[in-house]
């Protein structure tokens, strides 16, 4: 998806937790860390914590993780990793054996 720019869709991937950053603040606060791929790709996991759970990730952690993929030509982000209050499939994040929404 990164090379080819496509965005706004959905995937599930399987990475490591390379770096965590602070909580985004505002209307909405967004968990935010950074993932590596097993091809050196690094994505940014954007977590609406308004809506969903936080996960208490740790550099190091391998996820599982359903979102959507939104390219930047920084490796892109993929958010709406929580449940969907409208009642669609939506999103998870699966950390030590427990999956968070």
């Amino acid at each position: 998806l990164f090379r080819t720019h496509h965005s706004n869709v959905w995937v599930t991937a399987s990475a490591m937790v390379s770096r965590l950053l602070a909580d985004q603040q505002g209307r909405y606060r967004h968990q935010r860390f950074i993932v590596s791929c097993s091809g050196g790709q690094t994505i940014l996991v954007v977590n609406d914590t308004s809506i969903g759970e936080r996960v208490p990730e740790r550099v190091g952690d391998t996820v599982a993780l359903r979102g959507q993929y939104v390219w930047s030509g920084q490796g892109g982000l993929i958010h709406f990793t929580h449940h969907d209050p409208q009642g669609s499939e939506g999103g998870w994040i699966l950390d030590r054996g427990h999956v968070y929404r």
